[in-house]
């Protein structure tokens, strides 16, 4: 084991160096979690309010009044026992304003209501607190119409109907039908939070495409409190669907290296897997940073379908043998088969959290996680341990993902690395590293702030499968590209945003704000004949959309863009993102 990982220390060096630097440079703050011995919870008191409350119907007359009074009439509102299982106290224990603070970012992750508040509102004289849980139903039943158009002409579209909050029992039942750029599918999933006294969550996915078929199922017992002792995890998924595996154009399947159109065959692929894992928490329940140690197995079946032809088509439109591909020391090669990794798992996070409002969502209270997270794992994953990938000898894979926030000035800023890497003989190593960061800043009205947001984000690889390239484009971060205009195992892009939040609700349901933004960024092979110096630059302007009723509450964009250097534009795109 020793020899392998002096062997092979550049990677995993690179991600421990990544750990060590957050670790040692980034303080973390540890809130301590003090109870106050002579209080105890009292009456808890549930108070479930309507989407719009009674003075927002009656303050309305005409085509408003009608759909406010239509929708309260038409939602069912959460059952109070779903609120009442969420809690992370009860009557007779020992009184923690922090549970307080954690019942309130646990309700708001549940996804369908709004304006939540835990709040202690009375003592008595024999030291009982009275305790309030104030929350407003959001519209649950989501309908989804989705049209994009990359600059290129390449559509997708998606008409879905999901309810999350199904009779007011926290079921969600949804359904769709839809194409990417891909195929045509339709598609239906259902999730069932507490099924048994433990809490486990239960989780169907299926969906039915031209080219295949994707079916997930998977049963779970969360964290539901940062002082839960432990969590199980098992999924089991199979999968069958063309992938846009990605092409150098410097490599045998390439004409031109200094060519910045991203080079790809659309190859059939069939994965199936198991997944199993748990945690334990060793640290204090309720003081401290949270240290939880557990292990896990990944068992995962790949195949690419080259049985019946080598020959693909590419997006250039030329006709190519990839049998090359399948060849010994190919990355191909090297992942197709069978891989059990078992695995030694890793995670901490702290108890320091803050309030914001327009980070990742347009206008509702978010909880920002402000203390280091880190989840890591590593084991081995070679022939010793039953896998038919790779070209024999030692392997160890390691993955890992390390979140830091903090409060700048008027915003918030955010560091995330996330990477996996596979060291052994040199056929069978590769990684694949990113770190996002961005600051997100709000000036001015709470409520209609002006917005200004300053991103960026850099990708490493080094032997990557052709699926697992990093893209650039429409579907990540440019929008007068093509959904994946550029492709490689290097990636930097960047985007510049001031916006302004108005301050009223369109229809009582939806906030506005307009946008003006510059972006720019460049993906490439490292064999390619490019660089930085062929980044592409774009601006813009947009409408921002974020429901403010909805249990959806991501934000809405709608763009019109022209490419700096005069090839592409007006573009006009319409898009949900988050960070980006």
């Amino acid at each position: 084991m020793t020899d392998l990982i002096c062997q092979n220390g550049s990677i995993l060096s690179v991600l421990t160096s990544f750990v060590m630097i957050l670790m040692v440079l980034i303080p973390a703050p540890l809130l301590a979690g003090q109870g106050t011995s002579d209080l105890v919870v009292g009456e808890i008191e549930i108070i479930r309010n309507n989407i719009f409350s009674q003075a927002e119907t009656d303050s309305t007359v005409g085509p408003l009044s009608l759909v406010r009074n239509g929708m309260n009439g038409l939602h069912i509102n959460t059952r109070e026992y779903v609120v009442r299982r969420e809690l992370l106290f009860s009557e007779g224990e020992t009184f923690r304003p922090e549970r307080l603070a954690e019942t309130e970012r646990n309700l708001r992750e549940l996804g369908f209501l709004n304006n939540i508040s835990v709040t202690a509102v009375d003592t008595t004289q024999d030291g009982r607190v009275k305790v309030r849980v104030e929350v407003r139903d959001s519209w649950s039943l989501k309908t989804t119409l989705t049209w994009t158009r990359a600059a290129a002409g390449e559509t997708r579209w998606n008409i879905s109907l999901s309810e999350v909050n199904f009779l007011g029992h926290a079921v969600t039942l949804g359904a769709g039908i839809g194409a990417d750029e891909n195929s045509s599918f339709h598609s239906f999933w259902f999730r069932k939070r507490r099924i048994t006294n433990v809490g486990l969550v239960l989780g169907v996915d299926y969906s039915k495409r031209e080219d295949g078929f994707f079916r997930n199922l998977f049963l779970s017992r969360p964290f539901y409190a940062l002082g839960d002792k432990w969590t199980v995890e098992t999924r089991a998924y199979d999968s069958q669907a063309d992938v846009r595996f990605y092409l150098s154009n410097g490599g045998p399947s390439g004409v031109d290296p200094t060519s910045q159109a991203s080079l790809y065959a659309r190859i059939p692929r069939q994965v199936t897997g198991l997944k199993l894992g748990t945690l334990i928490r060793l640290s204090d329940r309720d003081e401290g940073r949270i240290w939880r140690l557990g292990a896990g197995l990944d068992i995962k079946d790949t195949e690419y379908q080259f049985v019946y032809t080598s020959n693909f088509f590419l997006s250039d439109g030329r006709e190519v043998d990839l049998g090359y591909l399948t060849e010994p020391n190919q990355p191909v090669a090297r992942d197709q088969g069978v891989q059990v990794y078992p695995h030694l798992w890793l995670n901490t996070k702290g108890r320091n959290w803050s309030k914001a409002r327009f980070i990742l969502q347009y206008g509702p209270v978010e909880d920002i996680p402000m203390d280091l997270s880190i989840d890591f794992k590593t084991g081995p994953a070679g022939p010793a341990m039953g896998s038919t990938t790779g070209f024999g000898g030692s392997i160890w894979r390691t993955e890992i993902i390390a979140t830091k926030w903090w409060q700048l000035g008027s915003g918030h800023f955010k560091l995330q690395g996330w990477g996996v890497a596979q060291t052994g003989a040199s056929a069978n190593r590769y990684h694949r590293l990113n770190v996002q960061t961005g600051w997100l800043a709000s000036h001015g009205a709470e409520r209609s702030p002006w917005l200004t947001r300053i991103t960026g984000e850099a990708g490493h690889g080094s032997n990557l499968t052709g699926e697992s390239a990093f893209t650039l484009g429409l579907n990540n971060g440019l929008r007068t590209l093509d959904f994946d205009g550029m492709a490689g195992d290097r990636l930097v892009r960047w985007n510049v945003e001031q916006g302004k939040a108005m301050p009223w609700e369109a229809l009582g349901f939806f906030q506005m704000g307009f946008a003006a933004f510059y972006s720019g960024g460049v993906a490439h092979w490292d064999d390619e004949d490019r660089g930085l110096s062929d980044t592409r630059h774009e601006m813009g302007l947009g409408v921002r959309l974020g429901p403010t009723r909805s249990a959806n509450a991501l934000i809405s964009k709608l763009d019109i863009s022209w490419a700096l250097d005069g090839s592409r534009g007006p573009v006009f795109t319409a898009a949900t993102r988050g960070f980006f």
